[in-house]
């Protein structure tokens, strides 16, 4: 004869069992109506709950949304740091790219999301990774006046004297915007003051073009003629 106590244990046993199995069925129906764009869309929102619990629910952390675009991409554009450290933790892709090649680091260093590029710095982004176009992550910082991300691109090794197939440099971009704070972070690291575009352009004659008399100053006593 059993006693009360083996047939309470059996049936509580047999409680905690079907609970685990329905948390398992739930679990796995979850999974498989999940989106790959889900963990893309929470990311770019700066959703971190969200993030966390896709994760958790082993969402592909490289998986891409229409274009190419990949979680990690997402956040680094918006500038969601949280979400970015949680995404690296979880291995993700640090040099993923987009149709148009365009990773992670880019995206940050053309909004200017300066925490951001130093999380994917750290974490071995490509500092010299180029866009479909030519354009390098060095080019988009300068063109877009970060002058603190060009510094961090530089001393991570970008290369400054790098062209696109017109022959354009980041100091030829910079200089034409008139971002002096720039333009000093480029001639610090002794970027080419006499450089020439395709079209026998300098950075010095489209500083002067546009007037922008700082930067015609910095160019000229860097050497530039």
């Amino acid at each position: 004869m059993k006693s009360g106590i083996q047939i309470i244990q059996r049936r509580n046993y047999k409680h905690v069992l079907g609970m685990l199995i329905i948390s398992i069925c739930i679990s796995a129906n979850t999974w498989a109506g999940m989106d790959d764009g889900e963990l893309v869309t929470a990311a770019g929102k700066g959703d971190l709950s969200r993030v966390k619990a896709l994760l958790d629910a082993n969402a592909n952390v490289n998986a891409k949304a229409d274009g190419g675009t990949t979680a990690l991409i997402a956040a680094s554009q918006n500038g969601y740091e949280e979400v970015v450290q949680m995404l690296l933790a979880a291995k993700a892709d640090v040099n993923a790219k987009t149709g148009n090649c365009t990773t992670a680091l880019m995206r940050a260093a053309q909004k200017g999301h300066e925490q951001v590029v130093q999380e994917l710095i750290a974490a071995k982004a490509d500092v010299n990774a180029r866009r479909e176009d030519g354009i390098t992550v060095l080019m988009q910082a300068s063109q877009e006046g970060h002058p603190r991300i060009v510094q961090m691109l530089l001393a991570a090794g970008a290369n400054v004297d790098a062209r696109l197939d017109n022959g354009a440099t980041a100091l030829m971009l910079a200089s034409q915007i008139g971002d002096a704070a720039v333009v000093k972070a480029l001639l610090a690291k002794k970027a080419n003051v006499d450089a020439k575009a395709g079209n026998g352009v300098t950075a010095l004659m489209l500083a002067s073009k546009y007037r922008h008399q700082d930067v015609v100053k910095l160019l000229k006593a860097a050497g530039a003629r």
